[in-house]
């Protein structure tokens, strides 16, 4: 008996899910197959995504892809991390003397070996693959198929951050899903609902935008794009009160700010960044230090920036909404060389200020003379 079975987070499922599995249906013909969300993968942290949904978008997905078709809750039965070797070993105890196929993506496939007890994987599974363009390939010491053809290079992660930055749901899910996820509010689609109703639509539209930067720049500095566009996406939460409303803010909450005193009498918007971060952690329930920092640090820096501040500090300023012609010098420095961007950003945010004839905090100060001093 022919057994295919297909694991996975599928926060949320994606068509290059879709395709692939279609594409094994087709190549092992098994007379069964399993789609086996996981409650907690060994590999990731535990989705927030609830399992029931996750099955739910899965069902939705699949219907109509095959017969004989099980959505399996083993994991859900089990009700903790659970590894491939004992799904391996559930199958071979449900059916007898089944021949397993074990569907992966090529991203996995060169890491199995790390999984937990792999001889016992191999030695009772056949691993089917499907390959994506420009995969080099590792020739696989273990019973294996490679699909026919190539498969789209997606990712539920990028799913994921998509939503999150532009409040859409984009078109590599199946459409068949897309109800789901607007009525129980996924992956963000909660944070800009909160968004629209305390931003300003310019101001709404800007940290979208640099949301979508912030996650071009993860690619090229290899920063988690989730955590750049979260960064991004609510860097400006806070911006949306009235100055009164940012210093009774902060005085109710007790949020800490450097020069608190001074910022309060002579530039009071400038605690929208750390209100911000407050909002960021009590609202959204991020607890990432370096997302958090980042959101405080974007508008004055800091002298301790991580790769994930600089970044939002330099998309920030150069949005494609922002209309000033340094905005594309600093965007297309931010392409080739972070740090020239960010000495480039902050010389701008220095002068801008000084035409506006508005008071310098000591933070923006501390921060221009400390590029200088270490500018290679």
């Amino acid at each position: 008996m022919k057994v295919l079975v297909f694991g996975g987070s599928f926060d949320p499922v994606h068509k290059g899910h879709v395709a692939l599995f279609k594409r094994a249906l087709k190549v092992v013909a098994p007379d069964v197959a399993h789609i086996v969300p996981a409650y907690h993968s060994p590999f990731k942290a535990k989705s927030p995504t609830p399992f029931r949904l996750r099955m739910t978008m899965l069902k939705q997905a699949f219907k109509g892809a095959g017969k004989n078709i099980i959505f399996d809750d083993y994991e859900l039965k089990q009700g903790g991390k659970t590894y491939t070797y004992q799904l391996v070993q559930y199958l071979k105890k449900r059916y007898n003397n089944p021949e397993i196929f074990l569907l992966v993506g090529t991203d996995c496939l060169n890491d199995l070996h790390n999984w937990k007890n792999p001889s016992y994987i191999f030695e009772n599974a056949v691993v089917v693959a499907g390959k994506r363009k420009g995969y080099d390939e590792n020739p696989a010491t273990f019973p294996h198929i490679f699909l026919p053809g190539f498969f789209p290079k997606l990712s539920s992660s990028r799913v994921r951050a998509h939503i999150l930055a532009c409040g859409d749901i984009p078109d590599t899910v199946p459409s068949s899903i897309a109800p789901t996820i607007r009525k129980n509010k996924l992956y963000g689609l909660d944070v800009h609902d909160w968004l629209k109703s305390h931003l300003k639509p310019k101001r709404y539209l800007h940290s979208k935008n640099v949301a979508e930067m912030a996650a071009a720049f993860s690619d090229i500095y290899n920063i988690n794009v989730e955590s750049a566009v979260k960064a991004g996406i609510l860097h400006d939460a806070g911006k949306g009160m009235e100055a009164s409303e940012l210093i009774s803010f902060c005085k109710e909450h007790h949020v800490k700010v450097p020069f608190f005193e001074d910022i309060c009498r002579m530039e009071p918007q400038l605690l929208h960044s750390f209100v911000s971060r407050w909002l960021a952690k009590h609202q959204f329930g991020i607890h990432d230090k370096d997302i958090l920092d980042a959101i405080a640090e974007h508008t004055l820096g800091s002298l301790h920036m991580s790769t994930l501040s600089k970044m939002l500090f330099v998309a920030d300023i150069s949005s494609k909404d922002r209309k000033y012609k340094d905005a594309f010098v600093i965007r297309t420095l931010a392409l080739q060389d972070l740090d020239k961007a960010l000495r480039y950003a902050a010389n701008r945010k220095l002068l801008f200020t000084i035409d506006s004839q508005k008071w310098l905090c000591p933070l923006g100060i501390d921060l221009w003379n400390h590029l200088i001093k270490h500018e290679n």
